[in-house]
């Protein structure tokens, strides 16, 4: 990284410039459709309402195109996997505006929806690698939004042309956007999956606030529109024409507000404000002061989705980012649909006024849940091994999103019928879901055989890497050469040093020894690993238990986070600092005699699953 150094500056401006070129491109063309939509509907000879429709229904289509999105940015630089999506869709919108024929409207409508889906994730996710850059790039999504006012009431007598201007300068953008900017993706690597994502508790707690930041924004958008045509007789591109004077102030609110969006804690406030604006609407005495509870509206609804991104997507690793942001992205946008349906739903029962001041309720309760969203500072530092919402889908015993923190030089013991089974899938040895990440390191990514040539991690049990037909000091050496030791036979007689028992049988084929003699056999080899991860499987409580504690407490001495996994007895309680019943229904704390691992590093409980 350090390489790319002299050239930061400029690949930082051009960074930010495809970013906020990416962030506007979706809302300009989708924007444009959506405030044409009662021209449109003159044109393409259908009802304003049906136009409206299919311009939403290309957002639920964009949503739903999501996992196949993420699986394409995994393939490409995710930027550029947007930037062509971005391109494609605003060719759709443009096509849309040529051919007004309702069968090649609506098809190029719907395409364009689906082929924005990266839109919902790609622009926010790079943004959040600066920070104050969450505000800026709502900001220029709003900004987008107020071109597409602009350019529907410019064009209002041609909502056709409209289109064309408005998906061309679309796909522009997109095209602009594809610059070299962010990293690229690690090839053959797929981003985080959504399931993994929602694995973490911030971004499940902030889940309705996102919801309810998009419903503060399309309540009050569509029912502030609907309030100037039918309470002040405006119509034609009149209404639209506020909301695009509105949307000027509203982006410099943004701006100005972006360092308010660097703490959690602004969320709540932020959302309360929202809430103010359809009220506002409602009791206003003038299109002018209506136009306002745009402003103030659209504003809030931007800075509390900014302030979101920055305490539970920005504290992400970056291959979970970009899942993050659709995920979130999608819930905004089933919130603006909510609110706009609302507000049509209230509408037929209630008088405009009341019916737009209803609306003010749902974020009011946003705000409530917005409070449970921490952010960074309540974060804890890094476990040295963390385990997320591991599974173990197969097999005779099955593990169902275990979570589990060990520190360096800690000992843990794991008992029960799904003990073995976690070991085995710390190691690699048998396939897995979830996260698991040692020092930093990210173990998903390396098979067995890796893990243990790496020094990362080492699973000693009954039975011995060595082949049985070969000589024990002869396997001990061919495994300390594979681990570069620059004195194999050196490091063998350290060894043996260790292991008394097995000195003598240095010669003796590994498959001749007893069970006892080949666990101590395993064990030898993990003193010639050194792992960083120590897993002790079914050796602790066996047969050669009094020769296993004196070798893990010098593991556990230089560092070595050790993972036992046998029966809960009072020689292997004697070596943890903390002991749990691992089977397929769930994880139980065991009791540890109170000298047990005196010395150990505090135990800290984990979040997002059963804690261990």
């Amino acid at each position: 990284m350090t390489a790319f150094l002299p050239r930061e500056p400029r690949r930082s401006a051009a960074g930010t410039a495809g970013r906020f070129a990416m962030a506007a491109a979706g809302p300009l063309a989708g924007g444009t459709v959506l405030f044409s939509s009662d021209a449109l509907g003159g044109v393409v000879r259908v009802p304003g309402d049906v136009v409206t429709y299919m311009a939403l229904t290309g957002l639920v289509l964009a949503c739903a195109a999501l996992v196949p999105a993420l699986w394409l940015a995994g393939r490409l630089r995710p930027h550029r996997s947007a930037a062509l999506g971005g391109a494609l869709a605003g060719t759709g919108v443009a096509l849309a505006g040529l051919v007004p024929a309702v069968p090649v409207f609506a098809s190029a409508l719907m395409a364009a929806g689906i082929l924005a889906a990266p839109l919902l994730a790609a622009p926010r996710a790079s943004a959040l690698r600066t920070a104050g850059s969450p505000a800026g790039g709502q900001a220029a999504a709003l900004a987008g939004l107020a071109a597409a006012a602009w350019i529907a009431t410019l064009w209002s007598a041609h909502p056709g042309k409209a289109l064309l201007v408005a998906g061309a300068t679309a796909a522009v953008l997109a095209v602009v956007a594809a610059g070299p900017h962010g990293p690229p993706a690690e090839p053959g690597r797929p981003v985080a999956r959504v399931r993994d994502v929602l694995a973490v508790r911030d971004v499940r707690a902030a889940l309705p606030a996102y919801l309810l930041a998009g419903w503060a924004a399309g309540a009050p958008l569509m029912g502030g529109l609907h309030l100037l045509t039918f309470r002040w007789n405006l119509i034609g591109a009149e209404p639209v024409r506020y909301l695009a004077w509105a949307l000027l102030p509203a982006v410099a609110l943004v701006v100005a507000g972006r360092r308010a969006t660097g703490a959690a804690r602004t969320g709540p406030w932020l959302l309360l404000a929202g809430a103010a604006a359809p009220m506002l609407m409602a009791s206003a005495p003038g299109p002018v002061l209506l136009a306002a509870g745009f402003t103030i509206a659209l504003a809030a609804a931007c800075l509390t989705a900014a302030a979101l991104d920055t305490a539970v997507l920005r504290p992400l690793p970056d291959s979970r980012r970009l899942a993050a942001a659709g995920l979130t992205g999608v819930a905004a946008a089933a919130g603006g649909l909510a609110g706009l349906g609302c507000a049509a739903v209230l509408r037929g029962i209630l008088a405009e006024g009341s019916a737009l001041t209803l609306t003010a309720l749902p974020p009011i309760l946003g705000a409530l849940l917005a409070l449970r969203v921490h952010g960074p500072q309540a974060e804890r530092p890094p476990a040295f091994l963390a385990v997320r919402a591991l599974s173990v889908p197969r097999g005779a015993v099955r593990l169902h999103r275990v979570a589990m923190r060990v520190e360096a030089g800690e000992t843990v013991v794991l008992s029960g019928s799904g003990a073995s089974v976690l070991l085995a899938a710390l190691a690699g040895r048998t396939p897995c879901r979830g996260g698991i990440s040692l020092g930093g390191a990210d173990l998903t990514a390396l098979d067995a055989a890796q893990r243990t040539s790496l020094g990362l991690c080492h699973l000693a049990g009954p039975e011995p890497r060595a082949p049985g037909g070969r000589p024990v000091a002869a396997g001990l050496g061919a495994h300390a050469r594979a681990l570069g030791h620059a004195d194999p036979e050196a490091a063998v007689r350290s060894v043996l040093d260790v292991f008394p028992q097995l000195r003598g049988l240095a010669g003796a084929p590994a498959g001749t020894l007893t069970a006892a003699q080949r666990g101590l056999l395993s064990l030898a080899e993990a003193l010639l690993t050194r792992p960083r991860l120590l897993l002790v499987d079914g050796l602790a409580g066996g047969p050669c238990a009094a020769a296993v504690p004196p070798v893990l407490r010098r593991l556990a001495a230089t560092g070595t986070a050790v993972v036992i996994a046998g029966p809960a007895a009072p020689e292997t309680l004697a070596l943890a600092r903390r002991a749990y019943t691992v089977e397929p229904g769930g994880v139980t704390e065991v009791p540890v005699p109170a000298s047990g691992g005196a010395h150990r590093p505090p135990a800290v409980r984990s979040t997002g699953g059963p804690a261990l």
